[in-house]
């Protein structure tokens, strides 16, 4: 949970929010790049309070409100955020055959093919499965999804899952209007998520995927 306070006009974020596989954001990793006065033009922010007579601390006070329930809405659903942040992983690494067993530690030798870029082959109908199960597509639990992580457990056996979500770092995360935003980075270098990013709506729909 969180706290947000206003000091000379800028918001400060206090605690934790908990973003599943892409971390637990803390304190000034947490960012509201807005002022009172925008964010008094939130549409979130009228239905919540009279932005016209409330004052700063008020606004503070629905923000912290807001961050929370974003937080609670997260938790709910992190199977499905979690699975889609994977999906989204991989269709990078599959769209240029991303050589990621030269990452040491990022892969098992043993279960590697001879012929590692052939890895990639195969998969094609797995994939479009999960690519139309979670692009563009809510992840607040209004639809039943498929498990993706286990599909690419499944497919993809030499990755080592395991390691690179343990170290994933989280690099920061923000608030708007309706939608709330993370960025994190791997702890191999980033040699598969650097700077990878995303934006999600009420519905949980992951809206605006970059990577490196």
């Amino acid at each position: 949970m969180v706290t947000v306070t206003i000091e000379n006009g800028k918001f400060s974020v206090h605690g934790s929010f908990d973003f599943g596989y892409m971390g637990i954001y803390h304190d000034d990793k947490i960012l509201i790049l807005r002022t009172p006065a925008e964010v008094r033009k939130w549409e979130s922010a009228s239905a919540a309070l009279d932005t016209i007579i409330c004052s700063d601390d008020d606004i503070a006070a629905f923000l912290t409100a807001h961050l929370n329930t974003w937080e609670e809405k997260v938790r709910k659903n992190q199977k499905r955020i979690n699975d889609n942040f994977l999906v989204r992983i991989f269709e990078d690494l599959e769209a240029c055959a991303y050589p990621f067993w030269e990452t040491e530690g990022l892969y098992v030798p043993e279960l590697m093919p001879e012929d590692p870029e052939s890895l990639y082959d195969g998969h094609e109908d797995e994939m479009s499965v999960l690519e139309d199960a979670f692009n563009s597509s809510p992840n607040d639990g209004s639809i039943e999804k498929p498990d993706a992580e286990a599909a690419l457990r499944r497919m993809y056996p030499m990755f080592r899952f395991d390691a690179f979500l343990a170290s994933l770092k989280p690099d920061c995360m923000s608030l708007s209007d309706r939608r709330i935003s993370f960025q994190c980075t791997d702890g191999f270098g980033a040699a598969v998520a650097c700077g990878a990013y995303d934006e999600l709506d009420n519905a949980l729909v992951f809206n605006d995927w970059h990577n490196f």
